[in-house]
């Protein structure tokens, strides 16, 4: 055998502690990258992965109890608002346990105008879409000309039908109204919130904000509680 094949595990190490002690800070950040780059590569891989797998298995732990969309919508001032009034206010109004979810989404933006639409609205679109399609959506808060185009493809509930008399006696003159483009059936799939303080509460910045209960959402419940805390009722 060569000296070099002689060497033990600890002797290699002594050397190449050997190398670094005699490199300035620079030439010891180039060697370990040069020469150790694929493991250092593959931990953080690894790692990544694991707290990927981590984060999951701990966030399916919890129920979702409201899942909701707050589409064409600005940040005001305090971004805290949003958070504080629903993972807060609400669950404490609806009587919900600190262990369900309350997952609530205002980062997107729709149009449905083609010649205005980009990379991120057609990814916003396919996100809307697919999460309506597997039924983790209950309630979506947006502009009159989203409510128009998802309500005439029958993707909202009708209000009339869902909202108890109590409810629907204190709403029933700003009800938003869209027709089935499939069934030509009118029903009342939104209800318009801005005369409520919902905007000062949140914090965020909409323009004529028309809220909807998704047609296919299996948590009305907690639908009609949101809808009752909104309104004040």
């Amino acid at each position: 055998m060569t000296p070099y094949e002689d060497k033990t595990l600890k002797d290699s190490l002594q050397e190449e502690k050997q190398k670094l002690k005699n490199m300035s800070i620079k030439d010891r950040l180039w060697y370990i990258w040069e020469y150790y780059k694929i493991p250092i590569l593959s931990i953080m891989a690894a790692l990544a992965l694991i707290g990927s797998i981590g984060s999951a298995m701990y966030q399916n732990r919890f129920e979702t109890a409201l899942s909701c969309f707050i589409l064409n919508s600005r940040p005001g001032s305090d971004t805290d608002l949003l958070s504080s009034y629903f993972d807060q206010d609400f669950r404490q109004y609806a009587g919900l346990d600190e262990n369900v979810k309350i997952d609530v989404d205002s980062s997107m933006s729709l149009t449905f105008d083609e010649s205005a639409m980009s990379e991120l609205t057609y990814a916003s679109l396919a996100k809307v879409t697919a999460v309506i399609s597997t039924k983790d959506l209950d309630i979506m808060i947006g502009n009159p000309e989203t409510a128009a185009h998802y309500g005439s493809m029958g993707g909202f509930a009708d209000l009339k039908e869902l909202l108890p008399a109590d409810v629907y006696d204190k709403v029933k003159d700003r009800l938003y109204m869209s027709t089935n483009e499939e069934t030509g059936e009118t029903a009342a799939t939104g209800i318009f919130i801005g005369e409520t303080d919902f905007c000062d509460r949140t914090g965020l910045i909409m323009e004529e904000p028309v809220l909807s209960v998704v047609s296919n959402s299996t948590r009305t419940d907690t639908c009609l509680k949101l809808i009752r805390y909104i309104l004040e009722l």
